[in-house]
Parts: C-alpha cells; sequence; structure tokens
C-alpha cells in the first residue's frame, strides 16, 4: 500500500510539470503563428511555457539556438540577433556578458 501511494504522488508530480503536446490553452491565431514557423505543438508549448512568443521563438530558433540556450541568453538581456552574433564570433555566454558590461561588442573575424 505505501508503494501505491508513492507512485501515485510521484506520477500527479510528474503530471504536473510536463508540458503538455497537444495546442491544448492556445487560440487559433496563436496555433497558426507556431504552425507557421514550423514548429509542432510539443515544440510550441515548450517555448511558449519558456516564456516565448511564436515570433521570438522564430529568431532565437533560426539564430541557431534551443530552447534552454535561448533562455540562458534571454535571461541576461540578449534579444535572439545579438546573442547570434556573440556565439557566431566564439563567445560563450559568460564571456559575452562580461564584455558587453564593459562596453564591448563582438568584432566579426576575417577569413
Amino acid at each position: 500500500m505505501k508503494t501505491f501511494a508513492i507512485a501515485a504522488v510521484l506520477l500527479s508530480l510528474t503530471a504536473c510539470s510536463s508540458v503538455p503536446d497537444t495546442w491544448e490553452d492556445m487560440s487559433e491565431r496563436d496555433i497558426a503563428a507556431w504552425k507557421n514557423i514550423g514548429f509542432n505543438a510539443e515544440q510550441a508549448q515548450t517555448w511558449y511555457s519558456s516564456g516565448f512568443t511564436a515570433e521570438q521563438s522564430g529568431r532565437w530558433s533560426s539564430a541557431g539556438f534551443n530552447v534552454e540556450n535561448a533562455v540562458s541568453w534571454k535571461e541576461q538581456s540578449f534579444n535572439a540577433a545579438e546573442a547570434e552574433s556573440w556565439k557566431t564570433n566564439g563567445f560563450d555566454i559568460e564571456s559575452a556578458v562580461e564584455f558587453r558590461d564593459q562596453g564591448l561588442t563582438p568584432v566579426k573575424k576575417n577569413n
């Protein structure tokens, strides 16, 4: 009986913390916006639950960021274009924050 109770609690906690993989709780307009950028329901819900709109998610995704990386850069007040510029020029987020705080911007490398 004790095992059943523990399993029930774990199952309910898991269910509460998961992101839905349906278009649940989204308007037709929002669904169309997510589909327009090529996201399926699960991707849309993941980005949305992380605080991104479809438009923002499309920019971050096009810039080569997954949702976890995008959250990290966004939390440091970078937009997708700024983060992409730092990242493509070889800077990790810590270095980018440090140099940006000194008033610097990334310089494109000459090939």
